[in-house]
């Protein structure tokens, strides 16, 4: 896509070109309207959120989402679960597009680098690539919820705030929102890593 860009720039056109997921300033955007509208529904009904928490990849959901809170003052953290990168890129990755993002929005330097926060433990083998915890995750969302998880971002999302919720990493009593991206569809590409899974005695 670059190099058919530079192209068609050479030609004097203008090429707009999407990166993966969307993820530029003006992908972003739409989880800035997220976490907009999430804090004014929980101010509403006068709900506490202590922790918004959410599968981070490509950057924009969460660069959109720190750019939201942070640029309206919130107090509202967000913790990013980390489905390919590691932690130091990642972070960095995020905290770049959200200061682009907050900068669009007329917010310029209302993102600390601080309010960046990636927990890639949970990425296993790489992008894409099940874990014992994603099958989990979605398995177990979709037997007491009804609600289907993909296997790429959410499930891997889920299975790192389920995993950190187990190990106290969390106050009892606190609220934490997981912010589903959707995806679900993803799930027909994966049916052999369910197949395969064991299946609880319950």
């Amino acid at each position: 896509m670059s190099r058919l860009a530079d192209e068609l720039r050479a030609q004097g056109r203008h090429p707009y070109v999407i990166p993966g997921g969307g993820s530029n300033a003006v992908g972003a955007l739409g989880y800035v309207t997220c976490a907009l509208e999430l804090a004014a529904q929980a101010n509403d009904i006068g709900l506490v959120i202590d922790r918004v928490v959410h599968a981070t990849g490509s950057a924009g959901t969460q660069a959109g989402l720190v750019a939201g809170m942070e640029g309206a003052r919130t107090g509202i953290p967000v913790l990013g679960i980390g489905v390919r990168a590691a932690r130091p890129a990642q972070e960095e990755r995020v905290y770049q597009l959200a200061v682009k993002t907050a900068e669009m929005l007329n917010v310029p330097g209302a993102v600390a680098r601080d309010a960046v926060i990636a927990n890639c433990d949970y990425v296993g083998d790489g992008y894409g690539i099940p874990t014992a915890g994603m099958i989990e995750a979605v398995t177990l969302l979709a037997r007491t919820e009804g609600i289907l998880l993909d296997p790429v971002y959410s499930g891997k999302g889920m299975a790192g705030l389920i995993d950190l919720v187990r190990r106290g990493h969390f106050k009892k009593g606190q609220n934490i929102v997981f912010i589903h991206t959707g995806g679900a569809v993803g799930l027909y590409g994966y049916t052999h890593a369910f197949a395969d899974a064991p299946r609880s005695s319950g």
